[in-house]
């Protein structure tokens, strides 16, 4: 089943467009780009919408939404990218540091007979295009005219931003091919989270990838200060939305001012967040390290055929512990994983790691050790056999035979 083909505009929205055009009715309103961490506005992004006495005003969706010839929305591109920078202009005299986030449109870059068009309008106003951030969205990402537009561009300095994620997924290819500086994602990437940690892995493996290209990610349409909190807690530090614009109860005259004061709240409060949760971390890391202390103390006096007994009592007294397990020295394992039974059935489960023989020589904690560190955290993960959120310390100890082994410690975390 095929797509039904788009229908052609109306004469009267044609006619409405063309009066748009011929007389410039074009209004441009912007929206701050912040970095919450450094309590500081990266600069705009600037919104189009029609202007006019009759009709219902049209916003930039409805601008480009409709199925128009292609050479009439590079016209219609153009008007509104250079009514941007005339309304830029001032904000970029006065603040020489600031940016401008600039949409455009894919559809009209392919009808151009070559790029050229925004770097002279920015020479003309004397505008740095450092300080422009060219702005795609996703359809037409992967368009020869649109790689060679941007290329171009970039060559001049222009930044480039990828309004990448009005879904769950990314256009990770083009990701790659056009390595954006900014990626921005939409609220369905962070929003309606409860049971639902994929979202937050999905956001944090783009900050990865992002950061690998030399790029960052900036979360849009941010309406509240828990969803500013939470993008905070995941890695996303540039944001932009309606949560950040003035209060209309406001006092402040300066927008920009009355941008920082919201800004710098968020900040203030993730800080003293942020404090507590590493504090509450602090104190559950050094309950670990005094268990695994006590762990490795008593493996310590005893012989390697005790070690499976050993595990099994301390996996079912320590209220923190998931799994205890014995490597030798090479990582091969030595003992079954003993796991707390309130947890885990009784019953063998599959996988050939959790009984003995197993050789865990290339797993990182082993590898770590062997070089020198006395001890390895892992990163977080669920566990296979339990279910449950968990991290493995591991640390060398010698039994009272002298041998050396590596002690494997599954913590619950909450």
């Amino acid at each position: 089943m095929t797509d039904a083909p788009a229908q052609a505009p109306s004469a009267a929205t044609c006619t409405a467009i063309e009066k748009v055009l011929a007389d410039e009715q074009i209004a441009i309103f912007f929206q701050p780009v912040v970095s919450v961490r450094g309590k500081a506005i990266l600069g705009f992004e600037a919104f189009s919408r029609s202007i006019g006495g009759e009709g219902a005003r049209l916003d930039a969706h409805d601008l480009f939404a409709q199925p128009w010839d292609p050479s009439l929305r590079l016209r219609l591109c153009r008007l509104c990218r250079r009514k941007a920078l005339e309304a830029f202009r001032p904000i970029a005299e006065r603040h020489p540091q600031m940016m401008l986030f600039l949409n455009v449109d894919g559809v009209g870059v392919a009808a151009a007979e070559k790029p050229g068009h925004l770097a002279t309008i920015c020479e003309s106003m004397g505008l740095s295009g450092r300080r422009v951030a060219i702005e795609l969205e996703r359809p037409g990402l992967g368009s020869p005219e649109v790689a060679r537009f941007a290329q171009f561009y970039r060559d001049r300095g222009f930044k480039l931003s990828i309004d990448a994620m009005d879904g769950l997924s990314a256009p990770t290819e083009e990701i790659h091919v056009l390595k954006p500086d900014y990626i921005k994602i939409d609220r369905p990437s962070y929003t309606d989270v409860a049971g639902k940690e994929f979202k937050r892995d999905m956001v944090a493996a783009l900050c990865r990838l992002a950061e690998r290209m030399g790029g960052v990610v900036v979360a849009k349409n941010v309406e509240s200060e828990e969803e500013a909190a939470r993008l905070l807690e995941w890695g996303v530090n540039l944001q932009q939305g309606y949560f950040y614009t003035k209060d209309k109860d406001s006092q402040e005259k300066d927008p920009i001012k009355a941008f920082l004061i919201k800004v710098e709240e968020v900040n203030r409060k993730y800080r003293e967040y942020a404090q507590t949760e590493v504090a509450t971390k602090r104190r559950r890391f050094e309950d670990f390290q005094k268990t695994l202390r006590k762990v490795a103390g008593k493996m310590g006096e005893s012989i390697a055929h005790d070690f499976a007994a050993v595990a099994e009592r301390f996996a079912n007294s320590e209220e923190s512990v998931l799994c205890v397990y014995v490597l030798d020295d090479n990582g091969v394992q030595l003992t079954p994983r003993c796991f707390k039974h309130s947890l885990v059935a009784e019953d063998q489960l599959l996988g050939p790691e959790r009984v003995k023989g197993a050789d865990m020589g290339i797993r990182d904690d082993v590898v770590h050790l062997k070089s020198g560190f006395d001890k390895y955290v892992s990163p977080r993960f669920i566990s296979a056999h339990a279910r449950v959120s968990a991290c493995t310390i591991s640390a060398r100890f010698y039994n009272r035979e002298n041998v050396p082994f590596i002690l494997c410690l599954e913590f619950l975390c909450e």
